[in-house]
């Protein structure tokens, strides 16, 4: 069901919080307060709210009275009202704004209203108890001026939007107050607020690849609970970062075991919203983001939203640059009470020279400067992507919910690169690699899910029943590699990576004969279902299971065949979580999922399996402070096995053959939280101990380390606004993010330093008129400028070694209304 949104007027003076306004339209009900600091529902105030939709003008009520209110809006859905021109108390406004309407009021003796529906004769109206709010505005988790760090729902972890404290899985949110705080970038200035996560693109822009919980996640990552392609993405149109830790197959089929993150876009608003924001920084960046929401007919069923972001950038690097474009319009058309269909759409596209990493030298990355590029100037990448859905959400009953999504991808990714492949630590000569290619990446999925609500005996049950589908092909066209060991014509330049020459490369594509396109194509089907079991009010119980059918096949354009797979597994997921107080639950987990498919040669097809994972899970989940301020302490034991290994007969493993016998294996203690302190005071904290083996390998590495996961990592960040001293709008910000010393490859052979990174932020805020709120933001990250290293390269390469950034000045003007 949409909510109908009021959110807090930005006339408003801070210290005045009885004239701070914020809401939402409730559907069940309406509750409201009218603030304290002497506002009374007898006072009168003038108004001027035209006639139209009766959810628009209570909304603008509520704003220019102070009134904060909380809920649903199927009770206006459809509604329309006269207007409001004139002075008025607050009693006199809702009886004149609700006349015809079939909804009435009641003022309670704490000067709480309640709004409900009017039933002649009979005192059962259906309305939830009245809300006292004692001064402070209570957000709704979509309004574009919610400033908490707190969420205390989650829907990606049971495909239901679910109280966290009664979910028996590691959850962590990451709001976009967070994100504005911090001047996030790229979906790793987000992550990396989450514990158990480690970057592995460092400042690249093209991809966001990511390790939780020790595993390498790739770049396959959710958007509204739908796969996305393997690519970047941009956070101008997005509301929060969902991270669901361990195995997530019981729900969404392959995954690779570490855990699932999904992206929660912004959607269309009933409340019209507009904000522009302009970003300036250090090594030339300027970004340009904007927002606009509203209805687009006069009952607002009809409401639309459109981000949009530029950026333009240099590096710290020499020679690297990036440059993205992002468009996302959004329509919500509402059917009418019980039906909605959402149609989104993408437009992003990144391009400019990629930053591929150093190498090592003995067992430390190489002693150069961070600066130093390793390819070539007339090196470049462009990756361009449209993508697209609709998704239709329809109540049958108010206990049973349908939804149903349809999306498509089409990702074109072109890349002239210039990397090590090799290097000579004594003379600091490198030999290299030239890659050339066309890739294009299709893909269409939908899914099905249904929710029902019910109660057996003394039992209360959420049972979800889900299908999906999805579809990818992908061919690559134009394909080159050149390179001094490679046999071809011609190849890059050796580059001496101390005393670095440029331009010195005499690469003739005409020369060369493109490799043949090869195509693979990818496609899956799986059900799904699962049963939130309440018992005995304290006890909650999830328990589930997927069945998927997944079939994986690459091929050249000749027809040749070049391996292949077809694959049919179960994940079952089975959680425990007990709730003895309001403020503590104390949870478990088991869960055997299905990770991806093996599809290199094996001996016989009846030897082929795909990877499995399985974890054990415990945990502790805490609120304070009214639900503003949450926690989560997780121990768990994750093992992913059937990893596919070179054979044991060395004749076939020289001929590429594969047994699938390698096992590894990640357990630790993960605690995060974050919320409020004291109305001014938030921060979000994490801590990790990662402790990963190799435990089974025919290849040297068994009792080694994961690479790029440090055993001990952590991170605080906290703002406090200085509302209480009189200086109202004025905020500051800090955060240290820490990782300890990590193996730079899955051979051990050499070792990434640990770092300590400080963070530092301070932001003013103020009116301009009635209806527009001015943000001045300055950030700094690296703040003491510590030289440190996000990641190595591939896991067993010794090359590719991203560089962290250097002290980074980061500047912000914003215009909401």
């Amino acid at each position: 069901m949409s909510n109908t949104h009021s959110r807090c007027n930005p006339g408003s003076h801070p210290s005045r919080l009885g004239q701070a306004i914020q809401g939402i339209l409730l559907a069940s009900a309406l509750t409201a307060s009218v603030a304290a600091h002497g506002e009374e529902t007898t006072n009168r105030k003038s108004y001027h709210i035209s006639g139209g939709s009766l959810g628009q003008a209570l909304s603008q009520f509520a704003r220019d009275a102070g009134i904060l209110f909380t809920g649903e809006s199927t009770l206006t859905d459809g509604k329309t009202s006269k207007g409001l021109d004139g002075e008025y108390t607050v009693e006199e406004g809702f009886r004149k704004l609700l006349a015809g309407s079939g909804l009435t009021y009641t003022i309670t003796d704490d000067n709480a209203v309640a709004i409900k529906v009017a039933e002649s004769g009979s005192d059962a109206a259906s309305t939830l108890p009245a809300v006292k709010v004692s001064g402070k505005a209570v957000y709704d988790a979509n309004d574009p001026y919610n400033p908490d760090y707190n969420r205390t729902n989650a829907s990606s972890a049971t495909k239901t939007d679910t109280p966290i404290m009664e979910t028996p899985v590691s959850i962590q949110v990451i709001p976009k107050a967070v994100m504005n705080d911090q001047q996030a970038v790229r979906v790793s200035d987000a992550l990396r607020n989450v514990s158990g996560y480690f970057d592995t693109r460092g400042d690249e822009f093209f991809y966001d690849d990511a390790f939780l919980r020790g595993f390498n996640t790739s770049s396959r990552q959710y958007i509204d609970g739908m796969l996305d392609l393997g690519q970047s993405r941009s956070l101008a149109n997005l509301e929060r970062v969902e991270v669901v830790k361990g195995p997530s197959a019981a729900l969404y089929g392959r995954l690779q075991p570490g855990g699932l993150i999904n992206h929660v876009t912004k959607r269309p608003l009933d409340t019209p919203y507009y904000s522009v924001q302009q970003q300036f920084g250090s090594f030339d960046l300027y970004r340009t983001q904007v927002d606009a929401t509203g209805p687009l007919t006069q009952d607002g069923a009809l409401a639309y939203r459109l981000n949009m972001e530029y950026l333009d950038s240099n590096s710290y690097i020499d020679y690297v640059n990036k440059e993205r474009a992002f468009v996302a319009p959004s329509l919500t058309w509402k059917i009418s009470p019980s039906t909605k269909i959402d149609f989104d759409f993408r437009y992003h596209e990144v391009q400019g020279i990629t930053n591929l990493g150093l190498p090592a030298s003995g067992n430390r990355p190489a002693n150069i400067p961070i600066s130093r590029f390793s390819g070539e100037p007339s090196d470049h990448d462009n990756f361009t992507l449209y993508n697209g859905g609709v998704s239709l959400f329809h109540e049958f009953t108010e206990a049973w919910k349908l939804v149903a999504k349809f999306g498509f991808n089409h990702n074109v990714q072109q890349f002239d690169d210039t990397t090590i492949q090799s290097f000579n630590e004594i003379t600091g000569d490198a030999r290299r690699l030239y890659f050339h290619s066309q890739f294009t990446d299709e893909s269409k999925q939908g899914m099905i899910n249904i929710t029902g609500n019910f109660d057996v005996l003394n039992t209360k049950h959420a049972l979800s029943v889900g299908w999906d589908y999805y579809n990818r092909s992908g061919m690559g066209e134009g394909r080159l590699s050149f390179c001094q060991t490679c046999g071809t014509q011609t190849f890059p330049a050796t580059l001496n990576i101390y005393n670095p020459v440029y331009n010195q490369s005499v690469i003739n594509v005409a020369l060369e004969n493109p490799k043949p396109t090869f195509n693979e194509r990818e496609e899956w089907y799986g059900f799904y279902i699962q049963d939130q079991m309440t018992f005995l009010d304290d006890w909650h119980l999830l328990y589930g299971a997927r069945y998927d059918q997944a079939n994986y096949t690459s091929s050249l354009a000749s027809g040749l065949n070049l391996g292949g797979a077809d694959d049919s597994e179960f994940s079952p997921r089975v959680g425990l979580l007990y709730r003895p107080i309001k403020e503590l639950s104390i949870y478990g987990n088991y869960v055997k999922a299905f990770n991806g498919a093996n599809t290199g040669l094996v001996v016989s097809e009846s030897q082929r399996e795909p990877e499995h994972s399985e974890e054990y899970e415990f945990g502790l989940k805490t609120e304070w402070f009214d639900n503003r301020l949450s926690a989560n302490l997780a121990f768990y034991e994750l093992t992913k096995s059937n990893v596919a290994q070179p054979h044991s007969n060395s004749l076939l493993a020289t001929q590429g053959y594969r047994e699938l016998v390698g096992e590894a294996r990640s357990k630790g203690i993960e605690f995060d939280i974050s919320g409020k302190l004291t109305d001014n005071w938030n921060l979000i904290g994490t801590y990790s101990l990662t402790d990963t083996e190799i435990t089974k390998d025919r290849s040297g590495r068994q009792g080694n380390q994961f690479a790029n996961v440090p055993k001990h990592a952590g991170s605080i960040w906290s703002r406090y606004e200085f509302t209480d001293f009189g200086w109202h709008g004025l905020w500051t910000g800090a955060g240290v993010f820490l990782a300890g010393q990590r193996q730079g490859d899955t051979a051990n052979s050499f070792q990434l330093p640990g770092y300590a990174r400080l963070d530092a932020a301070l932001g003013y805020s103020f009116n301009i008129g009635k209806s527009k709120k001015m943000s001045l933001q300055f950030n700094v990250d690296n703040l003491l400028d510590k030289e440190y290293y996000t990641s190595g390269g591939s896991s067993g390469s010794r090359t590719g070694i991203r560089t962290g950034v250097p002290r980074t000045f980061l500047g912000s003007v914003r215009i909401e209304f």
